[in-house]
């Protein structure tokens, strides 16, 4: 199914405003309403019927976020998760699960299997959109060229804490110090192949990285979470690792010229 574009020329400066989102769910009831919630805020949505029929789709044409529903026919959600965090061309698109049920349990194995985030159906539009908008400003940089890429966007964190330069040098050291203990239990854990750390110590890393602004960082350890609790690829683990390692370097030496 092509996306639904005709809306968007009317809907510039909407939530969603040119965000192509993915939505697998085998009802027509549920494609109808989240479809039109989707569209009158600006998204341009395209419809599978199941996990398969996803993952064929996204080979084929680029998404910003997927909505995937849990209980499908011929492939679930979670069958859908797995196949897309072992392909390197899918492993890092966002991920929102949609679920009739909302217990610690059915979150906890949502995300431990893969998903960025996690919605129970009936859901408020506006708290959809907060999650859509969220991950696809995180992954936005994708879209640039790896040359145009910076290591860490200060201005991410002067957002949260306000322009002062000795609190952002606080902060960043205090992330930077942080980082590079985490690195050494990361790679602690890679030596002795223990993927369930790897992917604790993965998520456990990625959420100060995308609070102060280093992008590059947050993706590299979301990927090696993913890859922890998926393909448990030891060789893709160590890339990642030192590549990590590659990117603190280039935030330490950002930090350093822009808030000596």
């Amino acid at each position: 199914m092509p996306y639904q574009t005709d809306h968007l020329a009317n809907n510039a400066g909407t939530p969603l405003h040119g965000i192509k989102i993915l939505l697998a769910d085998d009802h027509v009831f549920n494609q109808e309403i989240i479809t039109d919630i989707l569209e009158n805020a600006g998204a341009a949505v395209c419809i599978a019927q199941n996990g398969m029929e996803a993952l064929n789709l996204m080979k084929q044409r680029p998404f910003d976020c997927v909505l995937l529903d849990v209980q499908m026919p011929v492939m679930d959600g979670f069958q859908t998760i797995q196949h897309m965090r072992a392909d390197p061309t899918l492993a890092m698109i966002p991920v929102i699960a949609m679920t009739a049920s909302a217990t610690n349990e059915d979150r906890s194995r949502c995300l431990s299997a893969g998903m960025n985030d996690f919605i129970e159906k009936p859901f408020e539009p506006a708290r959809l959109h907060r999650m859509i908008t969220g991950l696809t400003q995180i992954t936005a940089t994708h879209a640039l060229p790896t040359a145009a890429k910076k290591a860490i966007d200060l201005s991410v964190l002067a957002n949260w804490i306000g322009d002062d330069k000795i609190k952002l040098q606080q902060f960043t050291g205090n992330f930077l110090a942080s980082a590079r203990l985490d690195l050494i239990e990361i790679n602690a854990a890679l030596e002795v192949k223990d993927f369930a750390a790897l992917a604790t110590l993965a998520h456990h890393i990625s959420s100060p990285a995308r609070m102060v602004g280093a992008i590059d960082f947050y993706e590299l350890s979301k990927r090696l979470e993913i890859t922890s609790r998926t393909i448990c690829d030891i060789g893709v683990a160590h890339t990642l690792i030192n590549q990590m390692h590659s990117s603190l370097n280039q935030i330490a030496e950002i930090v350093s010229q822009e808030l000596a």
